[in-house]
């Protein structure tokens, strides 16, 4: 067996789990599958990790440290909160990296683990923190008169994290008319003018 740093062992072993978690689900994976995914001992796992458990939070916060590199990453050139905004939904892990997919399976499936407070928290602290950063953001951009000022950021910022996740959801079925790239960037231009949308923008009820 490869002896790899213990950094690149350990990112190694979270690539295993996500592949292991996604196809199993929580309870449905054991720490024997995972070493098998890794092709390592059992051992090795418990170098790094306490339990499944352990390994199972460690997924979800490496997951947002990526997702949020890429966004600093992709929006460094941006020149208005509003670029800003849009150039994160495209970047929105859903629907441009294909790496997370498996992840979010996961959290799917990990929502339902009612009887795992911590993991639950996680899985809250998780999408939080995206909330947070998107509303910062939305904050700015109302403040510019670029997006509309009616609503709360974080209200706005919630709709995003409802989009994201509902194609997440669905995207594993690969349906055709919902996997394209047409529909996944009409998608973001529709959330675009409901973001910037004013209420004067409205047309009056007629009747």
């Amino acid at each position: 067996m490869a002896r790899m740093r213990a950094v690149d062992r350990k990112q190694q072993l979270l690539e295993s789990a996500a592949q292991c978690f996604a196809r199993h689900g929580y309870r449905g994976t054991t720490t024997a599958m995972i070493a098998a995914e890794a092709g390592v001992t059992e051992p090795i796992i418990y170098r790094h990790f306490k339990n499944k458990h352990d390994l199972f939070i460690a997924l979800i916060d490496a997951v947002g440290e990526r997702v949020f590199k890429n966004w600093e990453k992709a929006t460094a050139a941006a020149r208005t909160p509003l670029e800003k905004l849009r150039t994160m939904m495209y970047a929105n892990p859903a629907t441009s990296d294909p790496t997370t997919a498996s992840v979010y399976q996961l959290l799917f499936h990990a929502s339902t683990e009612i009887a795992e407070p911590a993991i639950q928290q996680a899985i809250r602290d998780h999408y939080e923190r995206y909330v947070k950063a998107l509303a910062s953001i939305m904050q700015q951009a109302q403040k510019a008169g670029e997006l509309r000022r009616d609503v709360p950021p974080e209200w706005l910022a919630w709709q995003i994290i409802h989009a994201a996740v509902g194609f997440a959801m669905v995207r594993p079925l690969k349906i055709p008319s919902h996997t394209n790239l047409e529909f996944v960037q009409g998608t973001i231009r529709l959330l675009m003018e409901v973001l910037t949308r004013r209420p004067d923008d409205v047309p009056a009820r007629r009747g």
